[in-house]
């Protein structure tokens, strides 16, 4: 097999494309007849980078990118189409119902083979409703060089990162005052540069607060519950999870339920349960023994070795018959 492994890097990705895109794509194509195709924007000052884009394109018989939605950047795109007939594969990060079916129109016109889907509730809908697609539910992964624990003792108690569900972030900061403990969260997006300096941050914390996008953006998901990346991102760092768990099962079919300590929605529960839950000692045994999980089945370079095994020898992955 020879791979092209599309890269956006030189397209200006968003902030959170840092601990998503690079952590998958270089390591899928650090592989034997792998490479990494990054194209510059469409100007006429970047001709001879495109130039060199055809000819690399040219190069391989397989394609493989991550998209947000609906399609690649349009320079991939482009790139994609102009190769004729070859191979393609990709993986769709934001697969919501408002989505699906312009996802399983240009999957289907566009042969994806497979076309991953990191939503299981997404990945169905999909299957069910393009039976000639080929999807494929493949979760998301970890930036493991990202989250990981810091030495030494967790000075921050608890840490919400991104979007927040105010009934449950309002509980906790009555909880934190009482007891005079350190809370922190996003307070804008991009206030952290440097992903290293956000891993630092969850690598400190005792507690990483999660809730599924539904409850946070329920327009957006159009009723899917699913299992993202957040509930790895803690976890991988040595941070216990709090929160709510996802409606759509994903939680229970990837992650030990002991580590996760589950709270009500509008944290009515939630002192009694973090006071009962702080007073175990066996609770940080079970978030080292799913730290441990985490970084070893479920890190962006455990999804990339998935990846090219599923391109390279037709072999589906071991979430195929889930």
């Amino acid at each position: 097999m020879r791979l092209g492994v599309f890269s956006n890097q030189n397209l200006n990705p968003w902030v959170n494309w840092t601990t998503l895109g690079p952590p998958l794509l270089k390591p899928l194509a650090a592989h034997d007849g792998a490479r990494l195709i990054a194209p510059p924007p469409l100007q006429w000052r970047n001709r001879r980078e495109l130039w060199q884009v055809l000819q690399d394109v040219n190069s391989t018989d397989t394609l493989f990118w991550m998209q947000g939605a609906v399609r690649p950047e349009v320079p991939i795109h482009i790139a994609s189409l102009l190769r004729g007939r070859v191979r393609r594969s990709a993986f769709v990060v934001d697969a919501w119902r408002y989505l699906v079916a312009k996802i399983g129109t240009l999957a289907v016109l566009q042969n994806l083979n497979p076309c991953f889907v990191p939503f299981r509730e997404g990945y169905i809908d999909l299957k069910n409703r393009f039976p000639k697609g080929r999807f494929e539910w493949l979760p998301f992964g970890v930036d493991t060089g990202v989250f990981d624990s810091v030495p030494g003792e967790r000075p921050i108690f608890a840490y919400w990162m991104g979007r927040r569900y105010e009934p449950l972030h309002q509980a906790m900061i009555r909880y934190c005052s009482e007891r005079g403990l350190t809370y922190r969260y996003t307070l804008r997006s991009g206030e952290f540069s440097d992903p290293s300096e956000l891993g630092k941050v969850v690598g400190s914390s005792q507690y990483f607060l999660v809730a599924p996008p539904d409850y946070t953006d329920p327009a957006r998901t159009g009723g899917y519950s699913p299992f993202v990346m957040r509930y790895l991102e803690g976890l991988s760092a040595g941070a216990r999870p709090l929160g709510l768990l996802p409606k759509s099962g994903e939680y229970d079919m990837l992650l030990p339920r002991d580590a996760m300590l589950v709270v009500a929605p509008d944290g009515s529960d939630l002192a009694a349960k973090l006071d009962a839950d702080r007073a175990r000692a066996e609770v940080r045994l079970a978030v080292e023994r799913a730290r441990i999980f985490v970084r070893e089945h479920h890190s962006w370079e455990r999804r990339a070795e998935q990846i090219f095994d599923r391109l390279n020898t037709g072999k589906a992955t071991c979430f195929s018959d889930k």
